[in-house]
């Protein structure tokens, strides 16, 4: 599908932006606050963004540089985000890209990761329920708080609470001696503060005020978004009430957030003091975030300079993905598919971890089923393919206690060796995946793998695959992982 792109058509955020993204993002299970307008966009000044139909863009100018965000694609279009990405001017550069997005895009990049980039994620269940030895001094914290302040009390905020808040926060900046780009960064914060109140009582944020003996005490803001996941992006309390930060964090979450399963607090801007709060909760995960810049700015990149501000090491996490071609392989292909998959076996430090097709199993999977083959300059560097023998497939459902679904197996996974970590094998599955979709949905595919191979583990459960369940067969033990499209 042809993305029409007009680089003359992009407007200035605006509140139109809030509605789009939300509807962009249904169907979508994204745990990252990037594509919030209220936690991420509205910060942008500057920023801009074009609905071409079935993509959404979004940029802004950091640090001298333009940069866009991973283009967001409305689910069931038909346009992946590589094809997104693509038909935008050569050169472009990304932030705020996550891993799937880095593996998914095409070369000529310098990736950059940062830690204080990271979005903690938590899982609803253990920041509500604070269950276990690992939690026992949170517990104490609010208990504490609780036990000294009695009459402490959290509500929905009201008009009522306006003078209040304002007065808080003023007091709040009073309180810290700020400089330079902190007192410019606290004192944009609390103008955003005055649009997060008016949306709350518009009803598109949830906003709670923490109240003692009637005196405010604490403020949090924070938005479920369609993905299901919730946000907190705004926490502030007096801390003259020991233990006011626990309790706030816990109640907040609890009165609004029990129907999601996870909590996304943001990242930790490099802050001695917010990382080990935030830690002390224990994320579900860090949600990484990348920046990517054509490799011929090596010197000029933003994450290089914010690396220096920080003093702390910049981690060049990948190489340009190499240009590749996909093609269909059929039957008459069998010699040059047998020999790769041979060749390239033979190069494995375990080769248990990749059991070969016996001559009558390729044949079939080139005659009857569907083997894709990824060539660079002529050369097959990489192949996937969906097995569609209806009686192996039944074997498969029935193993995954789905006796009676329509399976098919995904396998023949392998790479050249000079290929790996270059982002050649996740694309050609994610090409054998939009396939599926396209050609066989409503199915699930299988990958079945050796238990201990963690290598193609974690790649197919970056994939979208999840561990179904563990069977031996003669010597060896399986892990059966599905995907349902």
């Amino acid at each position: 599908m042809k993305i029409s792109f007009d680089d003359r058509a992009f407007r200035p955020f605006d509140q139109d932006l809030k509605d789009l993204l939300r509807s962009y993002l249904e169907g979508k299970t994204y745990t990252g606050s990037d594509y919030s307008y209220y936690a991420f966009a509205e910060w942008f000044e500057e920023g801009e963004y074009l609905d071409a139909g079935d993509v959404l863009y979004m940029r802004a100018h950091m640090d001298g540089t333009l940069y866009y965000w991973a283009p967001l694609v409305r689910e069931g279009s038909g346009v992946t985000q590589e094809e997104a990405a693509a038909a935008l001017p050569a050169g472009t550069c990304f932030a705020f890209c996550t891993e799937e997005f880095v593996n998914a895009t095409y070369g000529g990049y310098y990736i950059y990761t940062h830690r204080d980039w990271a979005e903690y994620v938590y899982k609803t269940e253990d920041f509500v329920s604070l269950s276990g030895k690992r939690y026992h001094a949170k517990r104490n914290h609010i208990a504490k708080f609780l036990r000294n302040n009695p009459s402490a009390k959290m509500e929905r905020l009201t008009e009522k609470d306006i003078p209040d808040i304002v007065e808080f926060e003023r007091a709040w900046l009073a309180d810290r001696d700020f400089d330079g780009g902190a007192g410019e960064s606290a004192a944009r914060e609390s103008e955003i503060v005055k649009s997060w109140i008016l949306a709350a009582l518009r009803g598109e944020l949830v906003c709670d005020v923490l109240r003692v003996d009637g005196r405010m005490a604490g403020i949090a803001i924070g938005e479920i978004m369609p993905t299901g996941t919730a946000i907190e992006m705004y926490e502030k309390a007096d801390t003259r009430y020991d233990g006011v930060y626990s309790y706030l964090a816990h109640e907040f979450a609890a009165r609004n957030f029990t129907g999601c399963e996870y909590i996304n607090r943001q990242e930790d801007m490099g802050l001695e003091g917010l990382r080990k709060s935030k830690l002390s909760y224990y994320p579900a995960f860090l949600l990484e975030k990348y920046v990517l810049k054509p490799a011929g700015s090596f010197s000029d990149c933003y994450a290089e300079r914010m690396s220096k501000l920080y003093s702390k090491t910049l981690n060049r996490v990948g190489t340009p993905r190499v240009r590749f071609d996909v093609r269909v392989l059929s039957d008459a292909d069998y010699d040059e598919v047998m020999s790769f998959l041979e060749g390239e076996r033979e190069k494995l430090e375990n080769k248990l971890f990749f059991l070969n097709y016996t001559p009558e199993e390729l044949h079939g999977v080139l005659t009857h089923g569907t083997m894709f083959g990824a060539y660079s300059e002529g050369r097959l560097i990489a192949t996937c393919a969906v097995d569609r023998d209806e009686e192996y497939g039944a074997s498969l459902a029935e193993i995954c206690g789905k006796a009676g679904g329509r399976f098919y197996e995904f396998s023949g996974i392998m790479t050249a060796a000079d290929m790996r970590g270059r982002g050649v094998s996740s694309t050609l599955c994610r090409d054998v995946i939009a396939y599926a979709k396209r050609e066989l949905s409503p199915c699930t595919l299988c990958a079945v793998v050796q238990y201990d191979n963690e290598p193609s583990l974690n790649n197919l459960k970056a994939l979208g695959f999840a561990a179904v369940t563990t069977r031996p067969c003669g010597e060896y033990n399986f892990t059966y992982l599905t995907l349902s499209v």
